[in-house]
């Protein structure tokens, strides 16, 4: 009898264990200038210095954002950076060395107080919804 208890018990946990290592899942809704954030990136680095490395980031589609908990963060306090390009290339110069072309000068839209110099802060607390939405002006 005594070991069926214990064989119980150990299914229990099992059953109960999760598999995301403390991880937990985050979201939110992004708004620029009023109306969603049609595209972009937020990105969350741990504010302690020693904190577990789980810095993560999400693209935002359509103003939202979702970081599943397999790739989520740990509880804790987090610096919040918030990117999005205006999508312009910028003209070609024609005394350029030939290379690779594409978008890599797009002008940054989101002022550096929500990104390269973020104010933005969050806590990331096991047992709640870990909700953030952000207004951008």
């Amino acid at each position: 009898m005594r070991t069926m208890s214990w064989l119980v018990l150990a299914l229990i946990a099992c059953g109960c264990a999760d598999n995301t290592g403390g991880r937990l899942a985050v979201e939110g809704k992004i708004n620029f200038k009023g109306a969603p954030l049609e595209t972009g990136f937020v990105m969350f680095v741990p504010e302690a210095q020693g904190a577990p490395a789980t810095q993560a980031s999400a693209l935002i589609t359509g103003g939202a954002y979702k970081i599943s908990s397999a790739q989520g963060l740990f509880a804790g306090k987090y610096r919040v950076a918030i990117s999005s390009g205006d999508g312009k290339t910028p003209a070609a110069d024609p005394n350029a060395a030939p290379g690779p072309t594409g978008n890599f000068a797009s002008k940054e839209r989101i002022p550096a107080k929500y990104n390269t110099e973020t104010t933005l802060s969050v806590e990331v607390k096991p047992g709640t919804g870990n909700t953030f939405d952000f207004q951008i002006p």
